[in-house]
């Protein structure tokens, strides 16, 4: 039996949101989340995806100051804070006022940058983000998938649907698909692949990185007009700062997630405010 439009296009819609939730690290995202144009959301979830979503919950006020704790603590680990350049623009951020020179202008900024003698600091390797179980497209009622045999010699592994007891017939391709992306276009939307291949995920050793090119971002992100953008880039831009180091980050941001509040700082702004960019 042939499949109407209507059903076509209501499979395409659930794999859509079945895919949707799974790279959101297992519930879909607010509307919120779904509205923060332009920012590294996604770069986030692959480090933390609970922790975006923890972001997200929190009131602006706090969202700002995580923004601001995620910038200082770049600043920190690259050696910055002892840069007057760098710690007038993080006291000028605390007092929501405008981001002053260099900030204001990208190119000057890093040729400031580039201009300040720094002490050479240990070596830091860049981040890499955890492994994360791969996206399976959902079995029909009855059926699961199953390894086919062990992994190949290039790591891939191959799964295949099986009937489980009493199981229906799903309607199923004979095509082997790999385990990719419906939004790349290779996963069919309405029809369950039959078989499948999750091929082993690229690791990448980023090799040193100069953590300062990382921290000062950061402090760029802080001046965001959203608050949960400029806490979502603040603290995507801190993990690329602390590079290999970046879960002791990621504790501390967590554990003021879970508190959902910081001990106020002297400031003349209220929180929640944007600070005000430099004109």
């Amino acid at each position: 039996m042939r499949r109407s439009a209507d059903d076509e296009e209501r499979a395409a819609e659930e794999r859509r949101l079945h895919y949707e939730t799974w790279e959101w690290g297992g519930r879909p995202p607010s509307a919120t989340l779904r509205a923060v144009q332009g920012s590294n959301v996604l770069g986030l979830l692959a480090y933390d995806a609970d922790l975006v979503h923890a972001l997200d919950a929190l009131d602006p006020g706090v969202q700002r100051s995580v923004a601001l704790l995620a910038a200082r603590r770049a600043c920190e680990t690259a050696g910055l804070t002892a840069v007057p350049w760098v710690a007038g623009a993080l006291t000028a951020l605390t007092r929501g006022r405008p981001l002053p020179p260099p900030f204001d202008d990208w190119d000057r900024m890093w040729e400031t940058l580039r201009a300040t003698e720094l002490p050479p600091g240990p070596p830091v390797r860049g981040a890499t983000p955890p492994e994360r179980t791969p996206y399976f497209p959902p079995a029909p009622t009855g059926w699961a998938w199953i390894p086919i045999g062990g992994p190949d010699d290039d790591g891939a592994r191959h799964y295949r649907l099986g009937r489980l007891p009493e199981g229906d017939r799903p309607a199923v391709s004979d095509d082997k698909l790999s385990a990719a992306s419906p939004a790349d276009g290779n996963v069919t939307a309405a029809v369950t692949p039959a078989e499948l291949t999750h091929f082993a995920p690229r690791r990448h050793d980023f090799g040193p990185i100069s953590q300062p090119h990382f921290a000062l971002p950061a402090v760029l992100a802080v001046a965001e007009t959203s608050p949960l953008h400029a806490a979502l880039d603040a603290v995507s831009h801190a993990i690329a700062t602390y590079g290999e180091h970046y879960p002791v980050l990621l504790e501390e941001i967590r554990a003021v997630c879970a508190q959902r509040s910081l001990p106020a700082e002297p400031s003349d702004h209220h929180a929640d405010s944007p600070p005000r960019r430099h004109e």
